[in-house]
């Protein structure tokens, strides 16, 4: 048997790299999502009002951080600007672990907002720079898989601090948080000199890639079909249902085992437009059914509700992994060479601003049973228009340094 070629070593091992970052920095997000709320009003002693405040600060701050830090990275490298961003966001946690006052916390979420959807897509960019185009839908996948894991298990450090309810227990979640971010930090130090990528004009490549931005727009409305099963089916089962309150947690742990177990296997061929089009649609039907599913927990009693409320949030999550191996696989193919990192912030940004604006538009809406049939009949819509999703350039009339023989670059 002979050796793997130094180079391919390489890169396998810094792929490892940053797949062990991004389940670490899960491990750590997981840890403050499941507490954030408990930690404001009950160790930094909030009102309810204040919470609100500081969470959405927290939100509006991650929507002005990503393209200017994926900017940032194009131009400086992603090791570099990474090791950073997680050192900083280590300093953030540490001082949100000793807020005492409204405005300490606002100040520490804040900060520790900004970066948050930066950092993302600079470890998928990495995750992608170390793959071909044929195989970067499949290590995003296994990248999303590790963090769906490290986010569900980042959840479990929480419950011993919930039971003992104590401050110093909240505020130690939150170093242990702080603490991983460091240990990605030490690891981003560890990888090969990554070179910038792009000069100058990575927003206004991104703004001018029409077909890009619109499976943007198509990804952010297809994030509702997430939402409603992480907002409108837990509030649908507590308040119209005679399932038992523990059905919540079940459906969102079946959320997580599908995710975990499906997400690599689904996203096969999605590197191809024809089935990434096709996994888009299935994924829009496949929401919509669940959807529509719901309302029919008005014809039994709690055994028939339990058993709709699993079956249509086994459809929603199934639509969700289609969804985003359709929508990832149709993205990276078109962006350029030397852009993945602010096309990718971009992408992300339609998911951040649909968490913005739908978990309102989600809660009005899902009291009655009519709703469910208009989302059901919107994300069929949304499948269906996925399936016009336009053909990408030819690569090389994607590449920046392509330029017709005999004309220099100024």
């Amino acid at each position: 048997m002979t050796d793997s070629p130094p180079a391919a070593k390489t890169g396998a091992a810094g792929l490892r790299r940053f797949y062990a970052v991004g389940l670490c920095d899960a491990l750590g997000l997981g840890m403050y999502l499941s507490l954030s709320v408990l930690f404001f009003a009950h160790a930094a002693d909030l009102s309810n009002q204040q919470v609100g405040i500081v969470l959405s600060t927290s939100g509006v701050a991650s929507l002005l951080g990503a393209m200017p830090i994926a900017r940032t990275a194009e131009r400086h490298g992603v090791r570099a600007v990474l090791a950073a961003l997680f050192t900083i966001r280590c300093a953030a946690f540490l001082a949100m672990a000793a807020v005492s006052s409204f405005g300490q916390a606002l100040g520490a979420a804040a900060v520790a907002g900004l970066l948050s959807r930066g950092i993302g897509p600079l470890i998928e960019s990495g995750v992608i720079s170390r793959a071909g185009d044929a195989q970067a839908v499949g290590t995003l996948a296994r990248l999303r898989t590790l963090r769906n894991a490290g986010l569900a298990a980042g959840a479990l450090p929480t419950g011993a601090a919930i039971a003992a309810g104590e401050a110093w227990a909240y505020r130690t979640v939150l170093i242990a948080s702080a603490a991983l971010f460091l240990c990605c930090a030490v690891i981003c130090r560890g990888f090969p000199t990554s070179p910038a990528t792009a000069r100058r004009g990575g927003r206004a490549r991104v703004l001018r890639n029409r077909a890009f931005l619109a499976i943007t727009t198509l990804y952010g409305a297809f994030t509702l079909s997430a939402l409603l099963l992480g907002i409108g089916m837990p509030l649908w089962i507590v308040q119209r249902t005679q399932a038992p309150s523990w059905t919540v947690t079940l459906i969102q742990l079946l959320n997580t085992a599908v995710v975990v177990a499906l997400q690599v296997r689904l996203s096969r061929g999605s590197d191809r437009l024809t089935r990434a089009r096709a996994l888009m649609c299935r994924g829009g039907l496949l929401a919509g059914l669940g959807a529509l599913a719901v309302p029919l927990t008005v014809l039994g009693g709690g055994r028939v509700d339990l058993l709709v409320v699993v079956v249509a949030a086994v459809l929603l999550s199934l639509g969700e992994l289609l969804i985003t191996a359709g929508t990832t696989g149709a993205a990276l193919l078109h962006i350029p060479p030397g852009h993945k990192t602010s096309h990718l912030a971009a992408l992300n940004l339609g998911f951040a601003a649909t968490t913005v604006i739908g978990p309102p538009l989600i809660s009005v809406s899902v009291g009655w049973s009519g709703a469910w049939v208009g989302w059901a009949v919107f994300f069929a819509l949304l499948g269906l228009l996925a399936l016009r999703v336009p053909e990408p350039p030819p690569r090389s009339a994607m590449t920046p340094a392509a330029r017709p023989q005999g004309v220099t670059a100024g």
